[in-house]
């Protein structure tokens, strides 16, 4: 647990140094925020306002000296004195009315009214773009610009959009003493909105200011008197530029910074502790997984895997370990059977030699006294004593087998004639046990290998396919087959199976599960099969069992054995 509590040390210095790190130029940048905040303030209203509002000042005398250009026009046409009547409407020529058709198709014009000499309302076009009522509302709202007449705007109402009137008298208009007057009926809205760009940053809400001390937002809704601007700007007489400043920023300098920057401090802090947490509690979670398996690996137990742990370090670290355990694993195993085989090939030595010498002796004898013997009951026994010792002469040559097998002689062999030959002399015991024998394999594949040990090793393994079936019969496939990077010989049978729990077990010697086996059949079968560079693994299921002998493609035999 020392590396925990160093990784919880080490940790806990990454988070402190993370807080300062992230905490300090916070601090920093408020200390500055409060020193400066003035000074930007100061800077954004004086320069950029007023060069904005001059800005405004100037598009607003500029649109409105449009407005009277567009008078003018209209009166180079409109020359005749029976338009100026109450009934001028009768006589204006088609193209003229195409004409003011045209003027009064643009977004910030309403219409066109007609005054007489004395400035009283005649009529409008179109017709009901104004009337006398309207035009005597707005007279206490009359201002001057340049040579023009501004009346209004009308009072906000919700059944019709307000307007202004801009009035010019026609001069030079021939057979009047007095000139009568023309009007455009304008849109007030795109007057009320020329101030906008004042309102862009945030700062200032900007206001249009006009005659009857009435202020209007900037898309011409009146709104309620304000008791102190910030700045006002003189547009014209009666007109004018009101700048109310945001209440946001009206407040002290960098009191809402202030605490916006308090938040993301604790909310730094905050994640900064919830990272280490989780950091802290996920490598502490998969240390201690690891170390218990290092230390069961540590007490022995090679067997059990050790868990993989998620991340780049820690999975490499694993992968390592798990290596090594494998690796251990193989390294004590293999030594273990090694010894045990020398143990058991000295002790099979041994007792083979001190038992055959005596053995020998017993069946010369009884060899004599059955030629001898003319009694059927005695011959019979004797008969019975002889098979019993070949018997046991063959145990005896499994353990020299296993004790001291001969070294492969290394051939060149046909396959499909070894594995025909294997098969003729089994066809005998595969009917006896009511089995079919049946042998898969191209004549052109060639095994580098001792043929005495190959036919050792099938007959060994077609004999056991054999027995499994318990003499109710079955089939046992012999295959031969070319990989890759493997020639591969499989025994298949359709017997009943090996229980999962003999299968780890089942090429240790002298381990057997027949009531009158050795368990040295498939012990000598692996050792032959290895001598020869090849390996052996079986497979079973409930639905049979295959046993496959895998040799390398390039596969040279030592020339000595050991």
């Amino acid at each position: 647990m020392s590396s925990i509590s160093q990784h919880k040390r080490l940790s806990s210095r990454y988070l402190l140094l993370s807080l300062v790190v992230a905490l300090v130029p916070l601090f920093i940048f408020a200390g500055l925020y409060d020193r400066y905040f003035d000074q930007l303030v100061s800077k954004i209203t004086d320069g950029r306002i007023n060069t904005q509002v001059a800005a405004v000042q100037n598009e607003f005398r500029v649109h409105l000296r449009e407005r009277l250009y567009q008078l003018d026009v209209l009166a180079d046409e409109l020359d005749s004195p029976e338009i100026f009547q109450k009934d001028g409407k009768q006589n204006l020529p088609e193209e003229l009315e195409a004409l003011l058709r045209l003027q009064t198709d643009l977004n910030n014009v309403y219409g066109i009214a007609f005054f007489d000499a004395e400035k009283q309302f005649l009529w409008s076009f179109p017709e009901y773009a104004y009337s006398p009522d309207r035009y005597h509302a707005v007279q206490p709202y009359k201002t001057q610009f340049e040579q023009a007449d501004i009346l209004g705007p009308e009072e906000f109402t919700f059944d019709r959009p307000s307007s202004v009137l801009l009035v010019k008298p026609i001069i030079g208009l021939s057979g009047n003493n007095k000139a009568p007057y023309l009007g455009l009926i304008l849109r007030f809205n795109s007057l009320a909105a020329i101030p906008k760009s004042l309102g862009t940053d945030g700062i200032f809400t900007p206001y249009l200011g006009v005659p009857g001390n009435r202020i209007f937002d900037i898309v011409g809704q009146p709104v309620q008197s304000i008791d102190q601007y910030a700045q006002t700007f003189d547009l014209f007489p009666g007109w004018s530029i009101k700048l109310k400043q945001n209440e946001v920023l009206a407040a002290p300098p960098s009191a809402t910074l202030r605490y916006w920057l308090i938040g993301l401090v604790i909310l730094t802090a905050a994640c900064l502790l919830l990272v280490h947490w989780f950091i802290s509690k996920r490598l502490n979670r998969q240390l201690d997984t690891l170390i218990v398996g290092i230390e069961r690996v540590a007490s022995g137990d090679l067997k059990s895997p050790v868990p993989t742990q998620p991340g780049t370090e820690l999975d490499r670290l694993t992968i390592a370990i798990e290596k090594m355990r494998s690796q251990l694993n193989q390294v004590i195993q293999s030594n273990v059977e090694m010894e045990r085989r020398a143990s058991l090939g000295n002790l099979a030595a041994g007792l083979a030699h001190d038992i055959r010498n005596p053995l020998n002796i017993v069946g010369i004898t009884t060899k004599a006294l059955l030629k001898r013997e003319l009694n059927d009951e005695k011959k019979e026994m004797l008969s019975m004593v002889k098979d019993e010792l070949g018997r046991v002469n063959r145990v005896i040559d499994n353990l020299l087998n296993f004790a001291r097998p001969t070294p492969p002689k290394q051939e060149v062999v046909i396959l499909a004639e070894e594995l025909q030959l294997v098969s003729n002399l089994l066809n005998a015991t595969v009917h006896k046990h009511k089995a079919n024998l049946r042998i898969e394999c191209d004549a052109t594949l060639e095994l580098l290998a001792d043929p005495t040990h190959l036919h050792q090793v099938l007959i060994n393994l077609v004999l056991n396919a054999i027995q499994s079936f318990n003499g109710q019969g079955g089939n046992v496939t012999i295959n031969a087959k070319r990989e890759p990077e493997e020639l591969v010989i499989a025994v298949i049978d359709n017997g009943p199976g090996i229980d999962s729990s003999h299968l780890e077990r089942i090429f240790e010697p002298f381990y057997t599960t027949k009531s009158t086996g050795t368990g040295l059949g498939l012990a000598i079968c692996q050792a032959l099969i290895q001598a020869n560079h090849g390996r052996m693994e079986i497979h079973s299921t409930s639905e049979g069992t295959t046993v496959c002998l895998k040799f390398p493609i390039q596969a040279k035999l030592d020339d000595t054995y050991e």
